[in-house]
């Protein structure tokens, strides 16, 4: 080839050139993210496809291979590391897998790939005070994971126990130099300086894991109506069962209720409602219809209603004469009963004593008989002296005074306290 004429270079061995400085890393990118390696090769083969003739910076390329891993379907890939061979190695592997995506992502591309903060914050898209946080945050995840699975190992060999002594010990970058990273394939580099096109590069490389994509076809839309090639048809990748799996099959119907005799005869013809029966003992008289067939629309004779009885109200007894224990009008038997007394007559002059004369008994009267629908009254007890002119009871006034003493008694209660307490 001959050198041109100006100091600028082609294509081509720009193209050369950066595969021979970043292919490595960002291989090992697009594998550990993708798991394939037939589309991390995709992926590197598209990144050098874009690149013109001025030469782009680390951080542009590895930003470009994130897109294209973003573009791309996931596959898991089985750990590349035998832990009976190497069990220190095995035990790293398997400590970045259970990483967060995130945090193994700016692992990889911080400690294996070798970006600083700048280069990262650029591929990220992101500040670098926060490009700078993911990377402190993924180092102490990552040593603090490490850590706790080195502790729980328990007893191991002699040369095990220097290994894992050193690896607490190690920094991340030395740690996981240990992983066996894949270098891309030889016959990659050849196409990509031979500029062929990522289909002619997707053929051309060798598949060498045995992984199953997720999907069937190519990530495309619309799809495809019918399979485009071998690699994405279905045919023998899920097999159509002959005969449905025993929990799949439906379960029998459940077992008829009705004898099949009664349900294939014929259902009666639903003929009128009998009149209801007549309620025994009432008061009208009982309905007589001339058909009793006829239908209960048709208005029946018209009944005549009994005339209501004529009831009878008891006379009132007459009233019987008061018997001799009763008091007479004037009189009471209630102690607390005030009585009315008629206003005494003006005092005249004393007149001459005159002996006092008995006053005549009253005869007794006849005792009334006994009313016969009377209830019969227990017998009253002794009748209570009537009270004379000029007795008073003046329970009234003891109230108030009570009253009054009370009162006087909390005033002095109430007055006294704050002074005793203040005192």
């Amino acid at each position: 080839m001959t050198q041109p004429s100006t100091d600028q270079r082609s294509r081509g061995e720009l193209i050369a050139e950066l595969y021979d400085r970043h292919a490595a890393g960002l291989f090992a990118y697009c594998l550990d993210q993708l798991g394939d390696a037939d589309s991390a090769a995709d992926a590197l083969v598209s990144v050098f496809a874009g690149v013109t003739t001025v030469q782009p910076p680390r951080a542009a390329l590895y930003a470009l291979a994130r897109r294209e891993i973003y573009r791309r379907d996931i596959v898991y890939a089985p750990p590349s590391v035998d832990p009976v061979a190497d069990p220190a190695s095995a035990l790293i592997e398997r400590v970045l897998r259970e990483l967060r995506p995130h945090q193994r992502e700016v692992l990889l591309l911080s400690a294996v790939c070798g970006l600083e903060v700048e280069e990262l914050a650029w591929v990220l898209d992101v500040a670098c005070d926060t490009a700078a946080d993911l990377t402190g945050s993924a180092e102490h995840r990552f040593l603090q994971a490490l850590k706790h699975t080195l502790a729980s190992v328990g007893r191991v060999p002699g040369h095990l126990a220097e290994i894992y002594g050193a690896l607490t010990v190690a920094p991340i970058r030395d740690v996981l130099a240990r992983l066996p990273w894949r270098p891309p394939p030889p016959a990659l580099r050849a196409m990509v300086h031979a500029g062929l096109s990522p289909a002619e590069a997707r053929a051309a490389v060798k598949r060498s894991l045995p992984v199953k994509p997720l999907w069937p076809t190519t990530p495309s839309w619309p799809l495809p109506l019918v399979d485009p090639d071998d690699a994405s048809s279905t045919t023998g990748v899920y097999p159509v069962p002959s005969t449905p799996s025993r929990h799949e099959l439906t379960t029998e119907p459940f077992p008829s209720q009705t004898p099949p005799a009664l349900e294939e005869a014929p259902r009666p013809v639903p003929e009128e409602p009998a009149a209801p029966a007549q309620p025994a003992a009432v008061l009208d008289p009982p309905h007589t219809a001339e058909d009793s067939g006829a239908s209960l629309f048709t208005p029946g004779p018209k009944r005549v209603r009994a005339d209501e009885p004529v009831y009878l109200m008891p006379l009132p007894p007459e009233p019987s004469p008061p018997a001799a224990d009763d008091p007479l009008p004037g009189e009471t038997t209630d102690v607390f009963a005030v009585i009315d007394l008629p206003p005494e007559p003006p005092q005249e002059a004393p007149a001459p004593e005159e002996p006092p004369q008995e006053a005549p008994e009253p005869e007794a009267e006849a005792e009334p008989e006994p009313e016969p629908d009377a209830e019969p009254q227990p017998d009253s007890p002794k009748r209570l002296k009537p009270i004379k002119i000029g007795e008073h009871h003046y329970d009234w006034a003891w109230e108030l005074i009570g009253f009054a003493i009370a009162l006087a008694i909390a005033m002095i209660v109430f007055f006294a306290v704050p002074t005793i307490v203040t005192g």
